[in-house]
């Protein structure tokens, strides 16, 4: 299926980024922002949306919280932005946190990590595992019920649930009802090419060279650490015992099928999951939840899968 005309028309309207190595980081990252909050918030429904900090495993980390209407305690959500690990803070994904907030009436506490080429991996994964443990403990001062704790993440983020499912199973933490991976592909991509890989090699949006940049700005050696399963989650020994997954890839993107080949990984280890491939899309179409009706849907099925996940907690 070729791209979704309305996607197509913002691709021909938004000028084409130039090579990511020709571009230093504070531009890039002023680039994407502005792009980002360029797109109308969700409008819905919530009781309220507040900033705070919390403590970090290396300082104080910014968050963002968002709570349903009505009288908690609620059920509780992590969200962890995309962005290629270099890119991206609590406005960028702001309208994806509104819409999970309202369809599964839960509290979403959107976390703002470290990012890179300052702080390389595992700085973005430790700051994961610091602030979920921190939900856990500290649930009841943001309106959350701690029996009922989930985490979520799209691309760079849901790479992030991916080793913090790991590292929860094996290190210690919450019980988790599930884990909300929009295209995750928890894999270096160049090492396990995919037909999608080569096929929207260009994009739009996310381009093969872009890939290639992101990972060599998060991993300080791209030989030895993508072998890291907190880096890389595809390369854990086991995938048993995991949290259920939703999984929610986009068809022109060129990750698909490796972020469909984790769900399947998941599968085959007998963990409950439930995949949506959404066509026509792009990657990184679900932060456009206000604007696109499939981004709108992509959340929705998020959401109502996550109503029954901690329904069953």
């Amino acid at each position: 299926m070729p791209i979704d005309p309305q996607i197509q028309a913002i691709v021909d309207m938004t000028p084409e980024s130039p090579p990511l190595d020709t571009l230093d980081v504070a531009t890039l990252r002023a680039s994407v922002r502005e792009a980002s909050v360029a797109v109308p918030p969700l409008e819905v429904p919530l009781g309220k949306i507040y900033d705070r900090t919390i403590p970090g495993p290396a300082g104080t980390l910014k968050t963002r919280v968002y709570q349903p209407e009505g009288s908690g305690p609620f059920p509780l959500l992590v969200y962890f932005h995309g962005g290629g690990w270099v890119v991206g803070d609590l406005d960028t994904q702001d309208s994806i946190c509104r819409g999970l907030c309202h369809d599964a009436c839960c509290v979403v506490m959107s976390v703002d990590y470290r990012l890179a080429p300052e702080h390389r991996f595992p700085a973005a994964a430790d700051d994961a595992y610091g602030a979920l443990l921190w939900a856990a403990e500290h649930a009841g001062e943001i309106a959350g019920d701690s029996s009922r704790i989930a985490i979520g993440g799209d691309s760079a983020g849901a790479l992030l649930c991916g080793g913090l499912s790991l590292r929860v199973r094996d290190q210690g933490g919450p019980n988790l009802c599930g884990q909300v991976l929009f295209y995750g592909s928890m894999v270096y991509e160049i090492d396990a090419p995919t037909a999608s890989l080569e096929e929207f090699k260009d994009g739009p949006w996310l381009r093969k060279d872009d890939i290639v940049w992101f990972w060599r700005q998060y991993l300080p050696d791209v030989s030895v650490d993508q072998r890291n399963p907190l880096a890389c989650p595809m390369y854990a020994n086991s995938h048993a015992d995991l949290p259920p997954a939703f999984v929610g890839t986009a068809e022109c993107d060129p990750i698909r099928d490796s972020a469909e080949a984790y769900g399947n990984k998941l599968k085959q280890a007998g963990v409950a999951v439930e995949m949506h491939r959404y066509p026509g899309m792009p990657h990184g179409f679900v932060s456009m939840v206000s604007v696109v009706p499939a981004a709108r849907q992509a959340v929705s099925d998020a959401g109502t899968w996550l109503c029954g996940r901690f329904a069953e907690a």
